[in-house]
């Protein structure tokens, strides 16, 4: 029993390495400033409940989409469009990139890197590999275009209470890079041909959760617009939910919720300490885009914003930096590491070839478009 508890613990660590390192983080800060009865109005003021809220509500909203069939129906949409390999990962490209604008990176790769791989069962492995990467890294960029594209977004917009057209003003020239590169990238898919392969079945989608859900959905766009209140928009979500699809709470990621939560009372406890402030407040001024780019290769492009987002009142800057920060390494976005997870389950995958390919692509595309940012910066920040 006790190696049973061992192992399941084990297993959890690994699943959840990010919350792990999270939450030693905001245990080890509390040195700086314990935790007590006194202090804990000032704990419970470091997080951000509105982000917590929002990204809450969106996570449940997209959750629910799932549950009413709406990306099956996708899926059996492009499961019937084969063709040849390369025009076949042209539309998946494009599908993923606009699709990541909606519902999140990592739902995307989620949905549409194990039918990639179901639909390129045939092919070489080079060509499976290019695919799936290409995938991944249209994910990662597609979902800098939109404040819910991803969680950092999520967090930037509400914690630097960012309007709108700043958001897209600072994203659009970033985004129409990032597809370029996006599409560029089926030059690396072999053309090859592949089996055609049809659909098993007809998926349908159920009328009532898709229509309640997109009632919720646009109630969530008009809180991250601020034409709503945090409060009303999480109430409306959890009332509806609980009156009519109470199962879609299980798909919620609460890990990433708790996540958030250390990192806002890491960040929190370290900006008590007015050395450590300043030390990291000079070592980011003026430097945000490549800073934050680069602490995402180690800790993650959504801690790193949550991190630096302390430090520095350039909310601009932090977010092309932590976007384009996840591009390098497999753990500068979670998503990344969703594509490797659901890749290396599959029968004679070649992992090191994967990572290979992998870090040639996104540190090639890190570069091109770090720089370009740090070219265009003076004049569109």
């Amino acid at each position: 029993m006790a190696y049973d508890l061992l192992s399941r613990l084990r297993s959890f660590i690994r699943a959840e390495a990010v919350l792990m390192i999270a939450a030693v983080a905001a245990l080890a800060s509390c040195a700086i400033y314990p935790l007590t009865p006194a202090t804990a109005p000032t704990y419970a003021g470091y997080i951000d409940l509105r982000t917590i809220a929002l990204l809450f509500c969106l996570m449940t909203v997209v959750a629910g989409f799932g549950r009413a069939g709406a990306l099956d129906r996708v899926r059996t949409w492009l499961m019937g469009r084969t063709a040849s390999a390369r025009r076949l990962a042209l539309l998946l490209i494009n599908v993923v990139f606009a699709t990541s604008m909606l519902v999140t990176n990592d739902v995307a790769l989620i949905t549409f890197v194990p039918l990639a791989l179901a639909l390129f069962m045939d092919a070489s492995p080079r060509t499976v590999i290019a695919v799936v990467v290409s995938l991944t890294v249209a994910a990662n960029l597609g979902s800098l275009c939109t404040p819910i594209g991803n969680p950092q977004n999520i967090y930037l917009v509400s914690a630097y209470q960012m309007d709108m057209a700043a958001f897209f003003r600072t994203v659009a020239p970033l985004g129409i890079a990032s597809y370029i590169c996006c599409i560029a990238l089926v030059a690396l898919v072999p053309d090859e041909r592949l089996q055609e392969t049809a659909s098993t079945h007809e998926t349908t989608c159920n009328a009532r959760l898709l229509s309640l859900y997109g009632l919720l959905f646009g109630i969530c766009i008009a809180c991250v617009a601020r034409l709503i209140r945090w409060e009303p928009c999480c109430i409306a979500v959890v009332a509806a939910c609980l009156a009519f699809d109470r199962r879609v709470f299980s798909n919620v990621d609460y890990s990433l919720l708790a996540t958030f939560v250390c990192f806002f009372i890491f960040v929190g406890n370290l900006g008590q300490a007015p050395a450590v402030a300043q030390l990291l407040s000079s070592a980011i001024a003026g430097r945000e885009i490549l800073v934050s780019a680069l602490a995402s290769q180690v800790i993650s492009n959504v801690p790193a914003a949550i991190m630096l987002s302390g430090f520095t009142d350039n909310a601009q800057a932090l977010l092309v930096g932590t976007n384009i920060g996840g591009l390098g390494t497999p753990v500068a976005s979670l998503a990344s590491l969703i594509s490797l997870r659901i890749y290396a389950a599959m029968p004679h995958a070649q992992t090191k070839r994967y990572l290979l390919w992998f870090a040639i692509v996104n540190v090639s595309l890190l570069a091109v478009l770090l720089g370009c940012s740090l070219v265009v910066a003076p004049y569109v920040l």
